[in-house]
């Protein structure tokens, strides 16, 4: 099943993912539920009183903390020790989720098991007693659910989970996931047989998996915490295990582990909460241990005070990442009201010292090019401070002195009042944001949630409860008693520094000490502070006066026109309380860029946000933005300029705002051109780290005939780019684009049309309709029935196998569904053979694309991860599917499993406010995109087999095929 390792994203001791730079952000505050806030006596207790975790008994951490449990979820425990925990949600209506939880991963393996708990994973899918080899997947979805969408799993080093997203709660259906988790509860066969075909695909993920990221996180543990499980069971396992280990050490794993009392069931969904804890009591009342449960692991220890140490890491794929951290033995506490209140404050204190470094980052010729502060626990055995900052190669000297001289600089003087007032707007923001969407929450991102706070040992409350936890202390908390925290989290503590660099470094662990040590030398000074700042973008004029205003009565459609042309499309829902959705097109987006000009989308999707209005530099938009839920800057679509914006009712007019402020007086900073250089130089170097940077860099360029307006181009010609390289392109749209702009969501109609005659609707007169474009419309598939081979640098036995059909456009809806539904079936038929017949790759799948920018352009796709020596194996396969498919081999059952889950979606897609955001962004110049809508399930239903083969014969042919191989440099050159 596709993997969701435990990279521990962001946190002090983990990966470092490329940060999402410039373009549309939206303020994202903590969430309630997804992690405890943060340590201090338990309230209303002793001091003798015990604190920590292991201290109390208990089936749910509710029944001994003072935090208020969700009183809608019923939890309860079985007699034989399984739990569960139940939820009734209607978002959306007519679905359900289902999560088992085991508490078993990687750490409770033997030596001979490494990877056989994720191997486990893959075997739930393999055969049980109720259930035969290969027909797991196939049942699932003959009731509608996709393989991997709605049918999915994952395991860490303490736990493994299945889920499944029900697209009904019709009897049968939760019949059948709860059949479903009961087998793999007790049931499954684990046959030899399963286990040597299954091998091929575990494989091809661990393939698939081993990238620089993996393998520096694999170092840092080593380094942060050496000796522990967790730095020696890393889940995918070690390749030798995977190959070899036999039914019997599988069988070991899962009966001590698969027992009811390591067992947790979540069911959330549109149902009655008591009939559904009678099923579960039903189904698993009679589910008894095969063999004496199993033991916790001993994670190891964690070695108190190793003083100022170092670590280097070197791969030639790894960017420049340092970890500055303390890791102290940590045992688990208990989840209480004062622990939250006490990880709040050290979460501001952290979020301050992220915010300068923010704004360090984006000075001309900044040492860092990212960073972040934080305070972590991690597994529970350790927990401490950290910094983590991401540099150039040949910067990591100063960016190391950068963050000893910040950290000490917050430690000498501390924060101020304005620092933590923007932070405490940010917090509250996100917690007031909770509050107002609690009823709309998806049901699947509950039961996420609720299996979140079971497998950490937290209470899973109320967004309520969380905002009102925080307001009873926010008004009393002083700089002083942040910054307190702040400094007891390193008071008296050296630093682990951790170093990874694509360049090697002579005597590395020497000279970052030496680098640290002559940082302490340097004199740091209180750091400077501005005044406060007003937002100058308030008046754009005279407000709009409409011209036309009708509705779609049976979309529940507003359609307004104003004097200027500006033209804007309403829906109100009530699918996400509290929610905004916003779609604003300007022009002709990237069909104004030049067509033999690179990287101008790259410069105007990433950096023009960055590059500030001109009165506000972006770090001032920062502050001025500060609790509010709003997106900066305008992105650089197909056919306009704008983008997708999320806000809520009370910040919807400082949203139009500041977009309509990007659009008008857009300010072309030059430290927007200093980040883009210095991301570019670290990111892009790891593009050919593995096959799919190639595909993203160079497959999208070529399929598009060399259009410099598709993938990414060679560094030297970004590098070469300057933000005010956008400034003849914007200058027409500016002045006269056309403008359409669409809000859905939970709005006030009213309220709505006013903030936009306030701001768009108060521009000069702009064109009433986009101009045509047609020249730049002209996109052309290349030339077919060859084989392109391509290289990349990271691991050798990595490579891709890609077919390229050029196809039909959207031209005509129902042919372009037609394709989508080919896609559909060509999926499913690459999984059953190259997944679970072949064994050869973990991750076939396949795509389709039908634009209506672009006439006559679009494709489908059957892409493969797989071993170098297996792609004349999938392109014989994949050829010999679809000559199969072109001559008749669509059974009915394929339909069935093709549209099955495409007519789910699309039934949930009609309570989705992004899917009517796009609908009537589509309609504001062609009204046929509602008749398309509104028959869109009707058309699918009437899709025959019959067209489906007609299609294949047509287009998926050996002839008409582009093939891609994507291997290492050293193949490529054989």
């Amino acid at each position: 099943m596709s993997r969701k390792y435990l990279l521990l994203a962001g946190a002090a001791f983990g990966l470092f993912l490329l940060p999402a730079c410039g373009g549309q952000q939206e303020t994202t505050p903590p969430a309630e539920n997804t992690a405890p806030e943060t340590t201090a006596p338990i309230e209303n207790e002793t001091a003798d009183a015990p604190r920590l975790l292991a201290d109390h008994d208990f089936d749910f951490v509710q029944e001994v903390s003072d935090v208020a449990a969700d009183e809608t979820v019923i939890y309860g425990t079985l007699e034989n020790g399984m739990r569960y925990a139940i939820r009734e949600n209607d978002t959306p209506p007519g679905t359900a989720s289902i999560r088992m939880r085991f508490d078993v991963g990687s750490v409770h393996e033997a030596d001979d098991q490494q990877g056989l708990a994720h191997f486990l994973e893959h075997m739930a899918f393999n055969g049980s007693e109720s259930m035969p080899e290969g027909e797991m997947i196939k049942t699932l979805e003959r009731y509608g659910l996709a393989f991997g969408p709605d049918t999915n799993a994952y395991t860490s080093f303490e736990e493994t989970v299945y889920q499944l997203d029900l697209p009904s709660v019709e009897e049968e259906v939760i019949d059948v996931g709860l059949m479903l988790m009961r087998e793999t509860a007790s049931n499954l066969l684990i046959e030899q047989s399963a286990i040597d075909a299954e091998r091929g695909v575990v494989l091809s993920e661990e393939r698939v998996r081993n990238t620089y990221g993996l393998r520096r996180l694999r170092h840092l543990f080593d380094f942060l915490v050496p000796g522990t499980r967790f730095a020696e069971r890393f889940p995918i396992g070690e390749v030798e295990v995977l190959e070899t280990a036999q039914r019997d050490r599988f069988l070991d794993l899962y009966e001590r582990y698969y027992v009811p009392e390591r067992a947790v069931m979540v069911v959330v969904g549109d149902f009655d909460a008591s009939e559904m804890e009678a099923r579960i009591r039903d189904r698993f009342a009679d589910w008894e241990p095969a063999a004496e449960p199993g033991e916790d692991a001993d994670l190891g220890e964690i070695e108190a005070g190793r003083g100022l140490q170092a670590s280097f890491f070197y791969d030639p794929d790894v960017p420049t990442f340092i970890s500055i951290g303390v890791v102290e033995p940590h045992e688990a506490e208990l989840d209480t009201v004062a622990k939250r209140r006490q990880d709040t404050i050290a979460a501001l204190g952290n979020a301050i010292l992220s915010r300068r470094l923010a704004k360090i980052e984006r000075q001309p010729d900044s040492p860092i090019i990212g960073g972040s502060a934080s305070l972590d626990t991690l597994f529970d055995i350790a927990r401490g401070p950290s910094i983590d900052l991401t540099a150039q190669p040949d910067t990591w000297e100063a960016a190391l002195a950068l963050g000893e001289q910040e950290l000490r600089r917050a430690i000498e003087y501390g924060f101020s009042e304005a620092e933590l007032a923007e932070q405490v707007a940010n917090f509250r923001t996100g917690l007031k944001n909770s509050v107002d969407r609690a009823n709309t929450r998806e049901t699947a991102r509950l039961a996420d949630q609720i299996v979140g706070s079971i497998g950490s040992n937290s209470v899973f409350s109320t967004p309520q409860d969380g905002l009102e936890r925080f307001e009873s202390y926010a008004g009393d908390l002083t700089v002083e008693e942040v910054h307190r925290v702040f400094v007891e989290s390193w008071e008296g503590r050296e630093p682990l520094i951790h170093l990874s660099n694509n360049e090697e470094i002579e005597d590395a662990e020497a000279r970052i000490i030496e680098v640290w040590k002559a940082s302490r030398e340097t004199e740091v000074e209180a750091p400077e502070f501005t005044d406060a700042l007003e937002f100058s973008y308030t008046d754009f004029g005279t407000p709009g006066e409409i011209a036309s205003d009708t509705r779609v009565e049976d979309l529940g459609v507003r359609e307004l026109v104003f004097e200027n042309n500006v033209r804007l499309s309403l829906k109100q829902t009530d699918f996400e309380e509290g929610v905004i959705r916003i779609n604003i097109d300007i022009g002709g987006g990237t069909l104004e860029f030049p067509a033999d000009v690179d990287g101008l989308s790259l410069m105007m999707n990433s950096f023009f946000a960055q590059a500030g209005l001109e009165a506000h530099s972006y770090d001032e938009l920062e502050t001025l933005t500060a609790g509010r839920s709003v997106n900066l800057g305008l992105g650089a679509g197909a056919e306009g300029f704008g983008g997708n914006y999320v806000t809520t009712p009370d910040d919807l007019e400082l949203q139009m705002q500041l977009a309509a402020a990007y659009l008008t007086a857009p300010g072309y900073r030059q430290e927007a051109n200093s980040q883009a250089q210095a991301l570019l130089n670290v990111f892009y170097p790891t593009l050919d780290s593995q096959p799919g940077g190639i595909v993203q860099r160079d497959v999208a360029r070529i399929i598009a005939g060399g259009d410099l307006r598709f993938g990414i181009g060679p560094l030297e010609e970004l590098l070469s780019r300057d933000i005010s390289d956008l400034k003849p392109v914007l200058e027409r749209a500016q002045r006269e684009g056309a403008i359409a702009i669409s809000i859905v969501g939970d709005i006030d109609e009213e309220a709505a049309i006013d903030v936009v005659a306030k701001t768009f609707g108060a521009l000069p007169e702009r064109l009433s309709e986009p101009l045509e474009f047609a020249e730049a419309r002209n996109v052309t598939f290349p030339e077919t029935g060859r084989t392109i081979t391509l290289s990349h640098e990271g691991e050798e036995n990595q490579a891709e196998a890609r077919i390229y059909w050029p196809a039909v456009d959207a031209s005509d809806i129902r042919t372009a569904r037609v394709a989508n539904t080919l896609r559909a079936v060509l999926r499913i038929k690459l999984t059953d053979t190259l997944r679970e017949e072949l064994g050869a790759t973990y991750s076939p799948g396949a795509g389709v694309s039908t634009s209506n920018v672009y006439p006559g352009y679009g494709y489908l796709v059957a892409t493969s991860a797989v071993e170098p020596d297996n792609i004349p194996v999938v392109f014989e396969t994949v050829d010999a599917i679809v000559k199969e498919m072109g001559e008749g081999a669509i059974s009915e059952d394929d339909l069935t499993r093709a549209k099955k889950p495409i007519l789910e979606d699309l039934e949930n897609e009609l309570e989705e406010n992004g899917v009517w955001l796009g609908v009537i962004s589509d309609a504001v110049y062609d009204k046929a995109a509602y008749d398309e809508f509104r028959d869109k399930i009707e058309m699918y239903e009437s899709i025959t087999a019959e067209e489906l083969i007609e299609m294949a014969k047509t287009y998926l042919t050996p002839d008409n095929a582009l093939r891609f191989e994507i291997v290492h440099s050293s193949l490529a050159e054989e």
